[in-house]
């Protein structure tokens, strides 16, 4: 398989830490893609076979071995759910898609955000950016009134994907200041989260920002 990949990217985060967990990771190859700062307004020169393997040219992109292109962070990880025997959708996959349709949301909400920081103050609008935080809050309250399905901290046993995209929507939140503390309010998600981030698979994707060149 191969992975076209970025370090900034949450998303692109998502399938690196799933294919971790399930013991799939060494089975990838990564390929650095690299972003001028106006991919938020504009489009740019893509990292060579990107677009030819996804014209929608996003990231993460996940060949498989069949040479087939998901262009979907979601799609890559049922992917890579199937090749584990559904390890990632665990035991209640309804329930789990549930939560995950959730945090995956948050997810898409920061970097609606991220984007439109990225462009020209001139042409910024705060209300658009209004319109994620609002959304950003919500999710976040859902999440802290589910957080009993959150069961799979700093131990052993394999995370399933929803835990895995809440722990990436908190780290996010985190990591770009301009997004707030998630914490206030929400003490059950917090105490999660402060074990969750600690697992071997979250401390070797830390974010980090995409080489632009």
């Amino acid at each position: 398989m191969k992975l076209f990949w970025t370090p900034a990217s949450p998303f692109t985060r998502k399938v690196s830490v799933a294919a971790r967990e399930i013991g799939l990771w060494d089975e990838i190859e990564i390929i650095q893609t690299t972003w001028p700062l106006s991919w938020g307004f504009e489009t740019v020169p893509f990292t060579p076979g990107l677009a030819e393997n996804n014209p929608v040219a996003r990231i993460p992109t996940l060949v498989t071995d069949a040479g087939h292109a998901l262009g979907c962070s979601t799609l890559a990880c049922q992917h890579l759910d199937r090749l584990s025997g559904g390890k990632l959708t665990g035991p209640e996959p309804d329930r789990m898609w549930s939560l995950y349709a959730i945090a995956d949301g948050l997810i898409e909400a920061q970097i609606l955000m991220r984007a439109e920081h990225l462009r020209p103050s001139e042409y910024r609008m705060e209300s658009f950016l209004q319109k994620q935080r609002d959304r950003i809050e919500r999710c976040f309250d859902a999440i802290e009134l589910r957080a009993e399905e959150l069961q799979t901290s700093g131990d052993t046993n394999s995370p399933n994907l929803a835990e895995i995209t809440v722990g990436i929507a908190a780290s996010y939140q985190d990591w770009r200041d301009w997004l707030g503390n998630f914490r206030h309010g929400r003490p059950a998600l917090t105490r999660w989260y402060e074990n969750f981030r600690l697992r071997p698979s979250m401390c070797a994707t830390e974010p980090a920002e995409t080489p632009e060149a």
